[in-house]
């Protein structure tokens, strides 16, 4: 009896063992990727003394395109370009792309692009699974847009979220921006994109 149990730990021992590095030979794909995501927030006047709950909303698509990097299975970074395009009304009329570049009948057009920066640190990595931490800071131009009016400035942004990586070459990453610099679109007017989430589903060559 006692062979039966010390040969099925044996067993089961080496099949660990057998296991074991495989998944600390798993590494993260290093290569250039593209991304597209939708966003969604709240923009208004106030700077960060009101609730980030007040303001109007906005909703929007987002896109990236740059690199991404590995030291090994836990650590890594992402260096890229982004474009982020944000609309008060964009739920007001389905037909949005006839009216894409032309006056918004009333509705703000918020543009976003610049480069940014990531840290990646991951809490899980196999060669089929990726599970970690997201953040960096983000410097771009901001453009805000209202009817014929349009107004562009400096922004600073601070990235926070999750990615999952599933097979090699797929991965999804969500989280939360928050734009530090008020835009002054008049003498009397400063407003800014108190916080966007976003969802992105990011493809790696």
């Amino acid at each position: 009896m006692a062979f039966k149990i010390q040969a099925k730990s044996l067993a089961f021992l080496t099949l660990m063992a057998m296991g074991t590095p495989q998944i600390a030979q798993a590494d993260e794909k290093s290569g250039l990727f593209i991304g597209l995501g939708y966003q969604q927030g709240k923009g208004g006047g106030g700077e960060y003394k009101k609730a980030l709950s007040s303001g109007f909303p906005l909703y929007g698509l987002d896109a990236q395109v740059g690199g991404i990097g590995f030291v090994n299975k836990w650590f890594g970074g992402q260096v890229y370009g982004f474009f982020d395009w944000n609309n008060s009304g964009f739920f007001d009329n389905w037909r949005i792309w006839e009216q894409f570049g032309k006056s918004g009948g009333g509705k703000w057009d918020v543009y976003t692009y610049g480069g940014a920066a990531d840290m990646i640190v991951n809490l899980i990595a196999t060669d089929t699974l990726a599970l970690g931490l997201v953040g960096g800071v983000q410097l771009a131009g901001n453009t805000w847009s209202y009817n014929n009016f349009s107004h562009s400035g400096f922004q600073f942004l601070f990235n926070a979220g999750g990615r999952v990586r599933l097979t090699e070459h797929v991965a999804f990453q969500a989280g939360i921006k928050f734009p530090m610099i008020p835009q002054k679109i008049t003498a009397k007017i400063k407003d800014i994109r108190r916080y966007v989430w976003y969802v992105n589903l990011n493809y790696i060559f």
